[in-house]
């Protein structure tokens, strides 16, 4: 056994202990220059692992099982679950993006530049900007209805914006 791997490992192995070996000289099985620690080293690399007993053998493996599926169902259901949520909120882009709402019809209220559904001072703010800007204004900004978008229809749309009405009949 110490010969085979000798002859194996020689070319690797400069020296054993204080005895210095030479490229093509194995030392017998009987060598008495061999070190205790390394004819020990060798003897434990060709010993047998220590028994482990059957019952305990299956316990183990049928452990590593249970826990191996249910590592398996969960990335399973991780898997499933992506594709589910993916698809739900697929399902919900499309029915607020590309389905038709039912429409209510809008009614224009008259000073409503923004369209925010209110006349208020912001209405006065954007057409006053545009103006001050000599930008090209929409026609149905001509609040007054004299035919052209100017300072008296900034005026009106502040006056209508701050006007008090009438709270509920009593």
């Amino acid at each position: 056994m110490v010969r085979i791997f000798f002859e194996r490992f020689a070319p690797l192995l400069r020296f054993t202990g204080n005895a210095i070996m030479e490229e093509n000289k194995v030392p017998s099985d009987t060598n008495p220059e061999l070190p205790e620690e390394l004819h020990q080293a060798i003897v434990n690399l060709h010993t047998p692992p220590i028994p482990v007993p059957a019952h305990l053998d299956r316990l183990i493996l049928s452990a590593a099982h249970v826990r191996l599926t249910r590592r398996k169902r969960a990335v399973r259901a991780l898997g499933w679950g992506s594709i589910a949520a993916a698809a739900v909120l697929l399902i919900t882009v499309a029915r607020f993006s590309f389905i038709d709402k039912p429409s209510t019809p809008q009614v224009a209220i008259v000073g409503d530049v923004n369209g925010d559904g209110r006349v208020d001072i912001l209405d006065a703010f954007v057409v006053a900007r545009g103006i001050a800007h000599h930008e090209k204004l929409p026609q149905t900004w001509d609040v007054n209805g004299d035919g052209v978008v100017d300072q008296k229809d900034v005026d009106l749309l502040a006056q209508m914006a701050v006007t008090v009405s009438k709270g509920p009949k009593r």
